[in-house]
């Protein structure tokens, strides 16, 4: 799964950063899988105050966000970057919600983004590749741009194991 994901023009690897668990998206970034090439990278202004409890966590202020764009400004750039594309994302399930979410909020169609089928969760796969049940952190920092290399990183390691590793993770996990 990870060597035909990394290759050129199947997948990207998304992550958001919310103003409160579970609430709208406050930065989102999306960087090719294949290359690491960024294609996007934005603050986003979620028109709610930041939760004290999640600008712990990333330590983005309303002051950041004050003159950044809304999420139905940011949206056409995230579709296009997405589009016919395989959408990774740390936590898949979440980045997805959310997404769609602010999507119906502003009542846009989520268009390919709310097909679970194009979304891949890295952290799952990380957890089922060190056979553990439990979501295992890939190491960023809580920002979209330092998580996603992060995934990538590890989506890199995953690629790199021996063939029959690679053979067996995916008989246990169906990839």
């Amino acid at each position: 799964m990870a060597r035909r994901i990394l290759q050129p023009g199947v997948a990207v690897v998304l992550d958001t950063e919310t103003h409160a668990l579970w609430g709208r998206v406050m930065e989102v970034a999306v960087v090719d899988a294949a290359t690491g090439e960024v294609l996007l990278d934005s603050l986003v202004n979620p028109q709610i105050p930041v939760t004290a409890d999640v600008f712990d966590v990333h330590r983005i202020s309303d002051a950041m966000v004050a003159d950044a764009p809304t999420w139905d400004e940011v949206l056409p750039e995230l579709l296009r970057v997405t589009d016919g594309r395989k959408i990774l994302a740390c936590n898949a399930e979440y980045d997805q919600t959310v997404i769609v979410g602010d999507c119906w909020g502003v009542e846009t169609d989520p268009q390919h983004l709310r097909a679970k089928d194009q979304w891949g969760c890295i952290m799952r796969r990380r957890s089922d590749w060190e056979g553990v049940r439990d979501f295992l952190p890939l190491g960023g920092g809580h920002r979209v741009l330092v998580d996603t290399r992060a995934a990538l990183e590890m989506l890199t390691s995953l690629a790199s194991a021996p063939e029959w590793v690679l053979e067996r993770l995916e008989e246990k996990v169906g990839a």
